[in-house]
């Protein structure tokens, strides 16, 4: 009950911050791009920027189209409630202690939603951390069903941030929000080492971060 009522909350904040904040963007033609491609599409970015990027999902996008991973514990419980709210579909996942066998079969299970038309929403420094850190997680998947890859950079001076490993960052209403969208990035199907991609991934993601201050303030 008390995590219905966390998420809930959550659900009910995030509401208030997506009708109240204003939300500027740069690089929304990678969306046409995407259009055009007729691919999967993972977009992603840090962990702690979650409620921002639903936000540009919300406003730019058909968030429900949209899947999420989240842990199969008491956590998941209150991001699912949360996501299934905002129209998102949440795949829970024991990201602590699932053998090889079952994040296999959860795996064939993302392949297939991705092949019926479903995107993803997939943090890659998630979900504990360490925080700015790309896990092998984002590029394997992207790789295994050819999704292409939508980073995004996100600042908003005005939040409250959690003091957590993350600093998840939740706007306070009526703030602005600028949210910068990279390139999209497709990974070839005979790469076999992903880990310079996923290095430099994590300098793409801090890029664009400096660049969505950065604009924030021009704007």
């Amino acid at each position: 009950m008390i995590n219905k009522i966390s998420g809930r909350i959550l659900y009910i904040f995030s509401v208030l911050v997506f009708k109240t904040c204003r939300f500027t963007f740069h690089g929304l033609d990678q969306l046409a791009a995407y259009e055009e491609s007729k691919t999967p599409l993972i977009v992603t970015s840090w962990h702690g920027m979650t409620m921002v990027v639903a936000g540009l999902l919300r406003k730019k996008m058909d968030i429900t189209k949209f899947s999420v991973i989240v842990p199969d514990d008491y956590r998941g419980d209150v991001l699912a409630f949360f996501a299934e709210h905002l129209g998102v579909k949440p795949i829970k996942v024991n990201l602590s202690g699932d053998t090889t066998l079952g994040i296999g079969r959860k795996l064939v299970s993302l392949v297939r939603m991705m092949s019926g038309g479903k995107n993803f929403l997939i943090h890659p420094d998630g979900p504990e951390g360490p925080a700015y850190k790309v896990k092998p997680g984002l590029t394997f998947i992207a790789q295994k069903t050819g999704a292409a890859i939508l980073p995004l950079g996100c600042y908003c001076r005005n939040a409250y941030h959690v003091n957590r490993w993350d600093r998840y960052t939740l706007p306070l209403p009526f703030s602005k929000i600028h949210v910068q969208l990279g390139s999209l990035i497709k990974i070839p199907e005979d790469q076999k080492d992903l880990e310079p991609l996923n290095k430099e991934l994590e300098s793409i993601f801090n890029n664009l971060t400096f660049e969505a201050a950065a604009k924030y303030y021009l704007d």
